[in-house]
């Protein structure tokens, strides 16, 4: 390609020159702030050259050439604009450092892990741009620049280690007043969130390990969704993340403590490729909205019956071979989509329902902790440990308490802690338990306190009447049976699951006024025999009365 003919004659002549050296043509691009690195040229009025851009990863150029090709370059004395890649080596000319008087400097895309430490006596640089590099600390000279305008250390791949060193640099250059297009930058120091929320959002990362992340202010909690592809696009008010959206990013999966971005108010997750939630996702407990929707989630995170603010929730065209049991604590819910998931006939007419009935089905359905309350003594005799086993197994029990030996120091805190995290308690009655055990009387305490239900299951050494003695009814209870222990097991377990679906366990109030239910229907029950057997007596004296009147 013929050199443009308006360049002066020195200046062309040095062009052409470099032009053979490089062995490609180079165009001229009249555009004073074209950033594509490309081999290229431009001048101004007086034929001089004013920008050149080199492409060394498409150039073959040994260190002979290379050294050949500065020396022409610094007889550009007007040269202002410098575009650079380096090698796929990594190596930049060391007449770079030359180069002092440009004001714009392009090492876009150049595999830079640190800034160039010469760049420090560039006094005239205005810009900077290091654009998808590599750099992972920020020297401390940075700052010093007397004319730096504007840096770009934005990477789809982001390096710069978020540590004390490097915000301190970056807080300098924004004193400064200058412009800087980076993510720690622009969430930290423009819309004010702390590094450790964006210690979270920079752990996003989608198939290709990007993490291209766009932030604005908002002035009300209201405002639309923003859908872009591979963006994670945030938008702040007061300080705080209030919508995320993670839109067509191809996730696999999300940093464990996502769930620590606290005020979160709209969570948009669609189109990825998510097959399961961080168990912290249920601290998210402001969460209003939120579309998981096209992804390939199987289930939910225990820890979802948290998100009790939800109102709606999109879970469409994921792998839900059922509805989630974890829906049924959301409350507030009031628009849920579950459709095109691969649910069974009898539960896809479920998820048609309105939220209230679908919470409710799920309730009968949601899985509970269970406290076995037992004297030390008799662990091995009742068979605690293979209790626990059979029960952690089944599907509508998560997890089972109990105590294998005494605890010392800390019973008492463990014990709080255990019952008030259970809904179901079940007590092991025997001459020990029920007579001569202070940790069994306090468990039954703290039942009480925290109104969660006892099932008694009497041992062979005590009778229904000693457990009557501490409120304990038969009618509530099963008998312990070492003769036929895997039945026994069964039935107890048939036994919880109808207990489950007659009272609320998952509510303080509801189990409450569900024990409160089930006694007085027990009484009342009570008060029908009582009145049967009191007729049969009266009808007995009467027909006593009627054979000694006639004889």
């Amino acid at each position: 390609m013929e050199i443009d003919k308006r360049l002066n004659k020195d200046e062309r002549k040095v062009m052409e020159h470099i032009q053979e050296l490089c062995g490609v043509p180079f165009r001229r691009v009249n555009m004073s702030s074209y950033d594509t690195i490309e081999n290229l040229y431009n001048f101004n009025e007086e034929g001089t050259i004013i920008m050149l851009g080199l492409d060394l990863r498409k150039l073959d150029l040994d260190a002979n050439k290379l050294q050949i090709l500065g020396e022409s370059i610094l007889k550009f004395k007007n040269l202002e604009r410098f575009l650079i890649r380096s090698t796929e080596n990594k190596i930049l000319p060391e007449w770079l450092s030359e180069l002092k008087n440009i004001k714009a400097l392009i090492l876009k895309d150049s595999l830079l892990e640190a800034i160039p430490e010469d760049l420090k006596d560039f006094n005239k640089l205005t810009l900077l741009n290091l654009l998808d590099n590599e750099i992972t600390t920020l020297p401390e000279w940075l700052p010093s620049l007397p004319e730096l305008k504007e840096l770009n250390l934005h990477s789809k791949v982001p390096n710069l280690i978020l540590n004390q060193e490097n915000v301190e640099i970056l807080k300098a250059l924004y004193n400064k007043n200058i412009k800087v297009n980076d993510s720690i930058f622009k969430l930290h120091f423009e819309l004010g969130l702390p590094l450790d929320q964006i210690k979270i959002i920079r752990g996003i990362r989608n198939i290709k390990g990007e993490n291209i992340v766009r932030g604005s202010r908002i002035n009300s909690i209201d405002a639309s969704y923003i859908m872009k592809k591979w963006i994670i696009d945030l938008r702040v008010l007061d300080g705080k993340i209030v919508h995320l959206s993670i839109f067509d990013n191809k996730l696999k999966e999300l940093p464990e403590n996502f769930g620590k971005i606290k005020g979160l108010y709209k969570l948009l997750i669609s189109e990825n490729q998510l097959e399961s939630l961080p168990e912290s996702f249920g601290e998210l407990q402001d969460l209003k909205e939120l579309d998981l929707s096209k992804n390939q989630l199987k289930t939910l995170p225990e820890s979802f019956v948290n998100l009790t603010s939800l109102m709606k929730l999109d879970l469409k065209n994921n792998q839900f071979s059922e509805i989630p049991t974890q829906l049924w604590a959301l409350n507030a819910l009031t628009e849920l989509n579950l459709s095109n998931n691969p649910l069974n006939d009898e539960e896809s007419s479920i998820a048609q329902k309105v939220p209230d009935l679908i919470r409710e089905y799920l309730r009968k359905k949601a899985t509970i902790k269970i406290f076995i309350s037992h004297a030390v003594i008799d662990f091995e005799p009742y068979r605690i440990r293979e209790l626990v086993e059979y029960l952690e197994k089944q599907k509508e029990i998560s997890q089972v308490y109990f105590c294998e030996k005494d605890l010392s120091g800390n019973i008492d805190e463990w014990m709080l802690d255990a019952v008030q995290k259970c809904q179901l308690i079940l007590f092991i009655g025997t001459q020990k338990s029920v007579i001569n055990s202070p940790d069994c009387a306090n468990e039954l305490q703290l039942a009480d306190k925290f109104s969660i239900p006892v099932i008694p299951i009497k041992g062979y050494d005590v009778n229904w009447p000693d457990l009557a003695e501490i409120n304990l009814s038969r009618e509530l209870g099963l008998e312990f049976d070492k003769e036929n222990f895997n039945a026994f097991c069964g039935d107890l377990y048939k036994y919880i699951e109808n207990f489950k679906r007659e009272i609320n366990l998952m509510e303080k109030e509801e189990r409450r006024l569900g024990i409160i239910d089930i006694y007085e229907r027990f009484r009342l029950m009570l008060d029908e025999k009582l009145e049967e057997v009191v007729r049969k007596i009266n009808g007995l004296a009467e027909k006593i009365e009627n054979l000694e009147k006639r004889f």
